[in-house]
């Protein structure tokens, strides 16, 4: 009872661990809607004044059936192309001025492949793995989270999340996002102090514009509200779109067709009101009827054409005099796609490796025979064993902590796996990021019987190391893409089969009694 009583906490445990650090999302037991992502926010400043997120979970719009078709073409050659379903892989986008950061799964070592047929080299910024090009729209991804625009954006983004100064809750933008609710299908608006100045600045009438749009049974939902300066503002606010609305109404009614029709329709049944604080609400329905009837300019948008418009933006955006950009030079390249050599300092101690190194340590010990099975904490806190999976997992931490920096130091607080980056030879990093060293210890400790806890601390630690990297697969120099996550996977099981052989079993009291 008492062991089935520690295998359920451990279990407990394991499973709030990996829903913490996002294990199970990769797993497939994955939460796609999450209304307001503070990680996703995190990417973008606190100064922010305007901002677009869509959650493409909750948007299945219905199409007609060749607008349909040609839209699963679509889909299904970017996925050939880049290795992304839009609709299963793509939960969430965040774009506001100059930069979009999308929530979902994404396979680098196909998307990168991609973006060198593109022109893109690839190389690192903040840690991250990126693919830059001249005059275009950088992109880098961060775990789940990929980040499009000019560099000096995308750079600075990722320094926001690392030093947690994103976009936070006491932001002004997230304030007046918070009154209209982040469960809509689409949300966003600006707020005073916005880039633009057609909508805020020149006419000093609003002071935030915020807008949700939603797919209903009954047809499309859009939502607005408008806070202006006071009543004045507001009515006349309000008689302005109520004039426009029916300039709408006599232009509609003047048309036969049947779009225009349910247009028309629609915009009879809208509702505008304003309050005595000056906050003009509004809301309108399509009927499903009116996007089928229009739905075949949609069927015209090409995906293929979406990389032009992002470089021809970023190209805008860098050449604007307007646009901030830090003195930092950009990053030195290489191509192809090995990351060798001594790079910059890493981010945040990762602890999903130490975290499912200890249940791997609880599988180890499982296997092992009642009298031959050690403590666990026996096992765990031994210095020859604690370590070597320490160091496996984290790194030399201790480093993080004195000051040191540059040069090795960045190297060393990385995970051993990671210390490939130490030489330039393309065959260091398969050889490192495999189950060969933790092998050459295991056949040490045969020789030399005290090095077996060290080597089988090494063993679950790249064991560890190896599986979380099993799930996202990054690229691997001399292994084709296609072989890196069974790479990752079967040298994991490895690791993990050296260790058991490794550690010592109990050794049986003795007894002190003389017969």
């Amino acid at each position: 009872m008492k062991k089935l009583l520690v295998f359920v906490v451990l279990l407990a445990v394991g499973v709030g661990a990996a829903y913490h650090f996002g294990l199970l999302s990769r797993l497939g037991v994955r939460v796609r809607f999450i209304p307001k992502d503070p990680a996703l926010l995190a990417y973008f400043g606190p100064d922010t004044r305007e901002l677009l997120v869509v959650h493409s979970t909750e948007l299945d719009m219905p199409l007609d059936t060749k607008t349909q078709e040609e839209l699963d073409r679509q889909v299904k050659d970017v996925h050939a192309k880049t290795g992304v379903d839009t609709r299963e892989d793509l939960d969430s986008l965040a774009v506001t001025t100059g930069l979009a950061v999308a929530r979902g799964r994404f396979d680098w070592a196909r998307l990168s492949t991609y973006l060198q047929s593109e022109g893109y080299t690839l190389t690192e910024l903040e840690g991250v793995p990126t693919a830059v090009k001249a005059q275009a729209a950088d992109v880098a991804l961060d775990g789940h989270y990929l980040l499009v625009g000019p560099q000096n954006l995308v750079s600075q983004a990722l320094a926001l999340k690392r030093q947690g100064g994103g976009l936070g809750d006491d932001s002004p933008l997230v304030k007046a996002l918070d009154t209209i609710g982040w469960k809509h299908g689409m949300v966003g608006g600006l707020v005073s102090g916005s880039r633009l100045p057609d909508l805020m600045g020149k006419t000093g009438m609003l002071q935030s514009l915020l807008g949700a749009f939603d797919v209903t049974p009954e047809g499309l939902d859009l939502h607005g509200t408008a806070l202006t300066g006071g009543e004045k503002q507001g009515q006349a606010l309000l008689k302005l779109l109520e004039l426009g609305r029916s300039v709408l109404l006599l232009t509609t009614g003047m048309e036969t067709a049947e779009e225009q029709r349910l247009l028309a329709d629609a915009l009879r049944k809208s509702e505008l009101k304003a309050d005595a604080q000056g906050v003009v609400t509004g809301h309108i329905r399509f009927p499903h009827a009116l996007v089928d009837a229009t739905s075949a300019s949609y069927a015209q948008a090409d995906f293929s054409g979406h990389f032009q418009k992002l470089n021809q933006a970023a190209a805008d955006e860098e050449d604007s005099p307007s646009a901030v950009r830090p003195p930092a030079p950009r990053p030195s390249v290489v191509s192809p796609p090995v990351t060798t050599g001594v790079r910059a300092a890493p981010g945040p101690v990762d602890w999903k490796p130490p975290v499912l190194g200890l249940f791997l340590l609880v599988i180890v010990l499982v296997t092992m025979g009642a009298q031959s099975r050690p403590g666990m904490f026996n096992v765990l806190f031994h210095p020859l064993y604690l370590l070597p999976f320490a160091v496996a997992t984290m790194g030399v931490v201790v480093f993080r902590w004195t000051g040191h920096a540059g040069g090795v130091f960045d190297v060393l607080v990385r995970p051993m796996p990671e210390w490939h980056r130490l030489v330039s030879y393309p065959l260091a990093q398969p050889v490192a990021l495999s189950a060969a060293v933790p092998l050459v210890f295991a056949v040490l400790s045969g020789v030399m019987p005290w090095l077996r806890r060290f080597a089988a601390g090494l063993g679950v630690g790249f064991s560890a190391w190896l599986a979380v990297e099993a799930f996202s697969h990054p690229p691997l120099a001399l292994i084709p893409p296609a072989y890196t996550q069974y790479w990752y996977a079967g040298n994991a099981l490895m690791a993990l089969v050296l260790a058991r052989l490794a550690l010592p079993p109990r050794q049986a009291a003795r007894s002190t009694r003389r017969p």
